[in-house]
């Protein structure tokens, strides 16, 4: 825990194993729980929602962050994970995690901006190869047109792999590279998800186009609300009734942000207020919304980012809020909601667990080339 946010403040990346926040942990938590999350001996409990920032950078991606994704566990008896949003750099942090590989199977795109995508084709052709039998669902967004929606998304992406997905004729993982998509509506507020005790709901929010929801999971009594990118809307506030964690994207200002990126003022003016949500605009949103933890998320983490953000959204609002960094961890309970980083093997094998898919693959292995035979070194 820091006691200030400032320049000075260690960030993950640099060794810090402590969140990004001056109130780790909201109420009072009903057990012990360890200074950092290790994967193999801290699991999500019985009745819990365990949320984990797989990415939490701007669109570039660098060693420090990956783009956007957040990863929901719930406390059910199937374990049931999810994924909101899957930007790159997002499934090498998820890997280190050591959950199962064959549960990697649903997906919850608030838009299609690159950032937060980026990492599907890692998910749906490589993760098949690791071991997920299980076809990907993909729940998102619709578009105006045909063309802007998921659907079309998902299907331009399955062309685009198709030597990908040819090469794995024969390969037991061929049934799991494949999506089976569920569009949203992106001007409506609407339950999209309901199996295992877990209901999932989008809403609209304003970003750019139409076309970009946000995500609430309730479970057991417990809520996330999750904004991807937007500028501050009554829409996602109406979607925090009584939600417990609220993780929210959040920009520099404008002053910081042209100076970081080398852009006029002008200009940064335009991305920060006129596509995103401030410092202060995020406090405004956070004091409006109500949730026990809130979290700023999306923001490039660095020394001269995390003051200043800071104290501009503390202008508006002085409740319990962190800075998400990637593998910053949340442990949403009856009596808290508990802060911490965890701490992942970076060398990690996939973790194969039980599926669904058995039996021979649906094509038989396709015939190598007659070349092959005379240019492979056999010796």
């Amino acid at each position: 825990m820091s006691a200030q946010i400032s320049e000075l403040t260690e960030l993950a990346f640099e060794g810090s194993t402590v969140p990004l926040t001056t109130t780790p942990v909201v109420g009072a938590p009903g057990r012990e729980f360890a200074p950092t999350v290790m994967p193999d001996s801290d699991r999500v409990a019985d009745g819990e929602i365990r949320v984990t920032i797989l990415g939490s950078g701007d669109p570039f991606t660098n060693k420090a962050q990956g783009s956007a994704s957040v990863l929901m566990e719930v406390g059910n008896p199937e374990r049931d994970f999810f994924f909101f949003d899957l930007g790159s750099g997002a499934l090498a942090n998820f890997n280190g995690l050591h959950l199962p590989v064959t549960a990697t199977t649903k997906v919850f795109l608030t838009h299609l901006h690159a950032d937060h995508v980026g990492d599907m084709p890692t998910l749906v052709w490589s993760l098949a190869k690791a071991g997920r039998r299980d076809p990907v669902e993909v729940w998102g967004p619709g578009g105006e047109v045909p063309e802007l929606g998921t659907r079309s998304y998902a299907d331009y992406l399955t062309l685009a792999h198709a030597w990908d997905t040819a090469s794995l004729n024969g390969h037991p993982g061929q049934s799991g590279a494949r999506m089976e998509v569920t569009e949203v509506p992106f001007e409506t507020t609407s339950t999209v998800y309901e199996r295992n005790g877990v209901r999932i709901s989008s809403f609209p929010v304003i970003h750019i186009l139409n076309g970009s929801v946000g995500y609430r999971l309730d479970y057991n009594g417990l809520s996330v609300v999750f904004s991807g990118d937007t500028r501050p809307s009554h829409t996602l506030v109406d979607a925090c009734d009584g939600a417990d964690l609220l993780i929210h994207e959040t920009f520099p200002s404008a002053v910081v942000f042209a100076q970081k990126a080398g852009v006029p003022l002008a200009f940064a003016e335009q991305v920060v207020n006129g596509v995103h949500t401030s410092p202060s605009a995020a406090g405004g949103v956070f004091a409006g919304a109500g949730a026990r933890m809130s979290v700023m998320w999306h923001l490039a983490v660095d020394h001269e980012t995390v003051g200043p953000v800071f104290s501009e959204m503390r202008t508006k609002y002085d409740g319990p809020v962190t800075i998400a960094q990637d593998l910053t961890t949340f442990t949403v309970t009856k009596d808290a909601v508990v802060g911490r980083q965890t701490i992942i093997d970076p060398y990690a094998w996939p973790v194969v667990g039980p599926t669904t898919i058995t039996g021979p693959p649906m094509n038989a292995p396709s015939p190598p080339p007659d070349w092959f035979a005379d240019a492979l070194i056999t010796d």
